[in-house]
C-alpha cells in the first residue's frame, strides 16, 4: 500500500509541474504600445513575443473603419514580427495591430493591440506600394493546422499511458511483496 501511495504522489507531482512545451507564446511588448496615443502613424509597427516564433506570421494594421494600412511583407526576426505601414492614408482615430503567429509548441496564437492617432496627426511620405489598393477586411479566426489540432490529444495520450504504466508497476510491486510475505 505504501508503494501505491508513493507512486500516486509521484504521478501527481509530475502532472502538476508546468512544462515549457505546453506554454503558448504571449506578447511582451508592441510598437506602438497597447493603449498608446501617437501624433502620427509610424512607418513600421511590431509585436515582440516571449519566445521565438515560426514563419507564416500575420500582422495587420487596421483603422477604425476596417481598412488595412499594413504595407509589404511581414518580417519575422526571432521573437519580433514587423510590417510596414501606408502612412499616407492615415487619419486621426483608433487603430489596431492584429497578429497571428505560430508558437514554438506549434499552436497558433492571435490577438490585437489597440492605439490611437491624435487629431494632430500628419501623414508621412507614401511608401513605394501605396498605390496598391488594399480591400477592407474583416479579421476572422483562422483554423489551426491539422497537426496543431492533435497536439492536446498526444499530451493526453502520453499522460494516460504513463499513468497506466505507473499503476502496473506499483501493482506488480505489491504482488511481488505479497508473494514474499507468504514465503
Amino acid at each position: 500500500m505504501r508503494s501505491f501511495v508513493l507512486g500516486l504522489v509521484a504521478t501527481l507531482a509530475l502532472l502538476a509541474v508546468p512544462t515549457p512545451a505546453l506554454a503558448h507564446a504571449s506578447v511582451e511588448s508592441s510598437d506602438p504600445a497597447d493603449g498608446a496615443t501617437l501624433s502620427a502613424l509610424p512607418q513600421t509597427v511590431s509585436v515582440t513575443l516571449n519566445e521565438e516564433i515560426g514563419s507564416g506570421a500575420v500582422l495587420r494594421v487596421i483603422d477604425s473603419s476596417g481598412t488595412r494600412l499594413d504595407d509589404g511583407e511581414v518580417t519575422v526576426a526571432g521573437r519580433r514580427v514587423l510590417v510596414g505601414v501606408r502612412t499616407a492614408d492615415a487619419e486621426p482615430g483608433a487603430y489596431r495591430l492584429v497578429y497571428r503567429v505560430v508558437s514554438a509548441d506549434g499552436h497558433a496564437v492571435s490577438g490585437q493591440v489597440g492605439f490611437t492617432v491624435s487629431a494632430g496627426a500628419s501623414a508621412s511620405e507614401p511608401s513605394a506600394s501605396a498605390g496598391n489598393s488594399q480591400d477592407d477586411v474583416t479579421i476572422t479566426e483562422v483554423e489551426d493546422e491539422p497537426t496543431q489540432k492533435w497536439a492536446p490529444l498526444w499530451v493526453l495520450g502520453f499522460l494516460v499511458i504513463s499513468s497506466a504504466l505507473i499503476v502496473y508497476i506499483v501493482k506488480a510491486g505489491l504482488t511481488s511483496a505479497d508473494g514474499e510475505d507468504e514465503a
